[in-house]
């Protein structure tokens, strides 16, 4: 899906939006938001509204989730123009849809416009039925008025959408276990088929048995030819088999202490391969059973601020 992406204003060339992304921005606008919304604006469902003359009194509203509103302006002096309503499910980033690329503006139910996050060009050579998406940011605790600046078009299809429901980051999960009597391991191994940027964690947590003062390994690597970077765990506990309710507590998680590239707790580490060990744990408490969550914080997901 190509389109291209600014910080407001007129949309920006395919150029500076790339070149936002090799600077380490993250577009709020993601494809398959488009590739989603461009369905909707072609196969429904449809609703046609006409707009208020007046954006303090007007009562159309465009509300309703997944809907293609065919919104009909109505002439003014100026051209035609309208305002309608907005009120969000959620508290987050929007995105208005429009086709063609009409002029709007949102304001929040004080009348204060409301900041435009990325001005999104859409190539109709991927969706002839959008033109251009605005992002805003938007609180389920307003109602919003999008008001359509007086032009020479008569109608505009709207589609607003929740990227909530786009931006949730991917993930793996790795379990890995290892049972004493008799002795026996499970590792987990996973690759993904892009790189995922994570925070390396501080400690892995244990979800069965006990870790005891024993060791987890974590290894990750970014592509097949590099050599893999090792992190070590160390149980918690003091001793090989707590009794205390502060010992087993204390058991109940891997903390970090080394990794072989001097990485910490905290850091970003991109990787496309990932594996997990139970070296050792507490025997007497039963098969000791860790897992690990990495969530990619990269483009696919990644959480800006605002």
């Amino acid at each position: 899906m190509a389109c291209s992406v600014s910080a407001g204003g007129e949309p920006a060339s395919l150029d500076e939006g790339q070149s936002a992304l090799e600077g380490g921005e993250c577009p709020l606008l993601g494809e398959e938001a488009i590739e989603h919304t461009c369905i909707h604006a072609s196969v429904g469902p449809f609703v046609t509204v006409t707009a208020g003359a007046d954006p303090a009194t007007t009562t159309t509203d465009v509300s309703a989730e997944h809907t293609a509103y065919t919104v009909n302006l109505v002439s003014s002096g100026a051209g035609f123009g309208g305002a309608v309503l907005y009120t969000p499910d959620g508290d987050g980033d929007f995105a208005i849809f429009l086709d063609p690329s009409v002029n709007v503006s949102v304001l929040d139910s004080s009348g204060t416009p409301v900041a435009v996050e990325e001005d999104v060009s859409i190539d109709p050579a991927e969706c002839s039925s959008l033109s251009r998406a605005l992002v805003v940011e938007l609180s389920s605790a307003e109602t919003y008025t999008i008001v359509f600046e007086p032009g020479s078009e008569q109608s505009a299809l709207v589609l607003i959408e929740n990227l909530a429901e786009f931006n949730a980051p991917e993930g793996i999960l790795l379990t890995a276990a290892r049972s004493y009597d008799p002795p026996s391991w499970v590792v987990a191994e996973e690759g993904v088929e892009h790189p995922f940027t994570f925070e390396l964690p501080g400690e892995i947590p244990v979800v069965s048995g006990n870790a005891g003062k024993g060791w987890v390994v974590f290894a990750h690597r970014e592509g097949e030819s590099d050599p893999l970077t090792y992190c070590f765990y160390q149980g918690g506990a003091s001793v090989w088999h707590p009794t205390t309710p502060a010992g087993i507590a204390a058991g109940e998680k891997y903390e970090f202490v080394a990794c072989t590239d001097g990485a910490v707790p905290g850091d970003d580490v991109v990787a496309d391969h990932f594996k997990l060990s139970v070296l050792k744990g507490d025997r007497l408490a039963g098969t000791t059973t860790v897992e690990l969550l990495i969530l990619d914080e990269g483009c696919g997901g990644h959480e800006h601020e605002h």
